[in-house]
């Protein structure tokens, strides 16, 4: 068996390659997975968490026709970004506990580790890039999935 040529899509005709298309707006269930990834950001250098989420379910405000054109949601998925600061941790928090973590005696580092695996609601929202020229889809919410 050969390995595979990851340099070949690098081949491909220029005029071929479009922005992959966005996740349509809405509600949807999903699946935290795997630990959170830490960073820090590239302008500021603020640290941040950023916890992928693998969407498993459209909820009835999908427009259902968009999800099929972009091939339903097999193995989408979409990250969301908790930045560690004073004014934002807040955001972290609660998206622990939408993920249903007992915060009790805990750090918010230990609780983050403890949401792979979880079931969360996400609304996903389209917001243009800082330019103007692009449409990006992230997570506006995260809720509990009983809420």
């Amino acid at each position: 068996m050969s390995n595979p040529n990851f340099s070949s899509i690098l081949d491909q005709p220029a005029s071929e390659v479009k922005p992959p298309p966005l996740i349509p707006m809405g509600t949807y269930t999903a699946l935290v997975k795997g630990l959170p990834r830490y960073d820090k950001s590239t302008k500021k250098g603020t640290e941040f968490s950023e916890h992928t989420l693998q969407l498993l379910q459209a909820h009835d405000d999908v427009d259902t026709d968009a999800l099929e054109e972009i091939g339903g949601l097999m193995e989408k998925t979409i990250n969301v970004t908790y930045y560690h600061t004073e004014k934002s941790l807040f955001m972290l928090k609660d998206f622990c506990e939408a993920c249903g973590v007992d915060l009790e005696g805990k750090s918010l580092r230990q609780a983050a580790e403890e949401t792979p695996g979880c079931q969360v609601g996400v609304f996903i929202k389209h917001v243009p890039s800082d330019d103007g020229k692009r449409m990006y889809a992230n997570v506006g919410r995260v809720f509990m999935l009983n809420d």
